[in-house]
């Protein structure tokens, strides 16, 4: 008797109305893509990932330049294998901080005594922000980054004072927001010709692009 009870029980709670479970895993939902737009997408992801791999292919040997530099220190790079530009906060934290990872030597600690000497010169470590410690100055430090910390330490008291300033702030007449909705439609094409149009511009795209990366990669080896 109590099985059937709780059989029922469970039909019932699963015809209910707004049922979560009966929404998402019993009622039928339609795929947003059909077959051939899947197939046109692929072609477009391998026609840019060709792209991607075609540029840093041939700038393999090129280095990133630094083009400007801000007051706090912050460099911005110019990627030639990407063709776009990225500044130091794209790098682990360390590269934000006033002392920046040394990449000629392994320790950053401000005050290190090993040296070529000693036998504490080839034991050390890079912790996650990029800075490097001997293992004797990371004991020294109680295991932290001292750099970081302090960095870190300085960047939230300016960040609560620039809250503490946005809180207390009237706002003017003027100031308000603005909340816009933006409406949602299907622009799903079933026009079968011009799907079958677009299949056959990316699959040329792609043999194209295959091509520069081949002929790319032939040109290397014959120098």
């Amino acid at each position: 008797m109590a099985d059937q009870l709780q059989k029922e029980a469970h039909f019932m709670f699963q015809n209910r109305e707004d049922n979560t479970f009966h929404q998402y895993f019993v009622n039928s939902m339609k795929y947003s893509y059909k077959p051939k737009q899947l197939h046109t997408l692929s072609r477009k992801c391998a026609t840019l990932l060709l792209e991607i791999f075609t540029k840093m292919y041939e700038a393999r040997h090129l280095y990133p330049l630094i083009i400007s530099s801000s007051d706090d220190s912050i460099n911005t790079y110019k990627l030639p294998s990407l063709g776009y530009e990225i500044t130091d906060r794209h790098l682990p934290r360390g590269f934000v901080t006033p002392r920046k990872p040394y990449t000629s030597i392994l320790c950053d600690f401000l005050h290190c005594n090993c040296t070529s000497y000693t036998n504490c010169s080839d034991n050390g470590i890079v912790l996650s922000c990029g800075h490097g410690y001997h293992s004797r100055c990371l004991r020294r430090c109680n295991f932290k980054c001292l750099i970081c910390l302090k960095y870190l330490k300085n960047e939230i008291k300016i960040n609560v004072e620039s809250l503490k300033i946005s809180m207390t702030k009237d706002l003017g007449e003027n100031e308000f927001i603005v909340e816009q909705d933006e409406g949602t439609g299907d622009n799903e094409s079933d026009d079968a010709e011009a799907v079958a149009g677009e299949i056959e511009i990316e699959d040329n795209l792609l043999e194209n692009t295959k091509k520069t990366f081949l002929s790319a990669k032939n040109c290397v080896f014959l120098f």
